[in-house]
């Protein structure tokens, strides 16, 4: 590996400081040479394949290009100079300053080959599979050609060795991302995100950058029996927030809390009209025209003994109800069908 460059004008005298890259005028171009024009007058040449471009393009007359000296002159006595060389040092000095600083660089990646990716970052670099996303389950062709940002890992000139790390990137920008949520957000906004994964207790919810849970007893006020009936994954949900704990790094969510609560409509002593939802073993459940359900138990059901719930009512059966007792804490309302039997006229 060439020592580090440094960077001047041409040299003075017949000196040359190899690897000095230097700012130098194109003044004839060849078919298989550039002759270049140097600071101090001195002529100078770069193979002309040494910078074509992608395009085929070379530097015209009058341009100016940056090259490395290299520690020769040809036999004509012009100094000898690479613009590959001038690159490469150029993408070390930026690759040794990422490095130290943890700075982010955006690559274009080349290829996959095994293992990983490789991307370019003026050289060649070498991204592990393991270091390509955040989670698993990533494809790595699709990153193939894309333009992505990383951090660099490890750099090792002697064995000409770049490692750079997309997931570190991802992190970190998914972190300064979860900071500025978390500064915005307040209690009671109303907020949309997308649901990216669904747990045992509830939904994992995107909110553009940070993730909030929206717990299963905040899905509906009603009986949730089925988290998928609320949402799933990739669905995107307008929500309240009901939480923000900035040092766990916690969010809160509610779908629930976009409707006002059924229950602050139910009055305790109150008669109504009900529908059967569901029958259990010790009564049966009944939704109240506010949306609020309640437990008809099996002694409120019917006058006398020896009646099972099934033999009275049937789900979907319009009953009527007086509203015995309402505990919003605990969530429930207790109904008894004796009672407005025995109030009706």
């Amino acid at each position: 590996m060439p020592p580090p460059a440094s960077r001047g004008g041409a040299p003075s005298g017949p000196d040359v400081h190899v690897g000095r890259i230097v700012t130098a005028v194109v003044d004839e171009v060849g078919d298989r040479e550039i002759i270049l024009k140097m600071v101090d007058g001195r002529p100078g040449v770069v193979m002309r394949k040494d910078v074509t471009d992608v395009d085929g393009d070379v530097p015209q007359v009058g341009a100016t290009i940056e090259v490395a000296l290299l520690a020769r002159e040809d036999p004509q006595g012009r100094l000898a100079t690479s613009r590959g060389w001038a690159a490469k040092q150029q993408s070390w000095e930026r690759i040794d300053a990422a490095l130290a600083s943890g700075e982010l660089l955006k690559v274009k990646a080349l290829k996959q080959v095994k293992g990983g990716l490789l991307v370019d970052l003026g050289q060649r670099a070498f991204l592990p599979a393991s270091q390509a996303f955040e989670g698993s389950g990533g494809d790595l062709a699709e990153l193939v050609g894309v333009e992505v940002e990383v951090r660099v890992t490890e750099a090792d000139r002697q064995r000409d060795r770049v490692v750079v790390s997309r997931r570190d990137a991802l992190r970190k920008r998914r972190r300064a991302e979860e900071r500025s949520v978390f500064q915005r957000l307040e209690v009671g906004a109303t907020v949309t995100g997308r649901v990216v994964a669904m747990v045992e207790f509830g939904a994992l919810v995107d909110l553009a950058g940070a993730r909030g849970l929206l717990h299963r007893t905040e899905m509906s006020w009603g009986r949730v029996d089925r988290l998928e009936d609320f949402a799933v994954p990739g669905q995107e949900l307008e929500l309240v927030v009901i939480e923000v704990n900035r040092s766990k790094r916690r969010i809160g969510l509610s779908l629930r809390r976009l409707s006002d609560d059924p229950l602050a409509k139910v009055e305790e002593g109150s008669i109504e009209d009900a529908t059967v939802t569901r029958v259990v073993d010790y009564g049966v459940f009944a939704e109240l025209a506010s949306g609020a359900e309640g437990l008809v138990h099996l002694s409120e059901m019917a006058e006398g003994r020896g009646y099972r719930p099934e033999e009275l009512v049937a789900p979907g059966e319009a009953v009527r109800v007086k509203v015995m007792r309402v505990d919003p804490k605990r969530r429930r309302v207790e109904l008894s069908m004796v009672q407005a039997a025995l109030a009706s006229p």
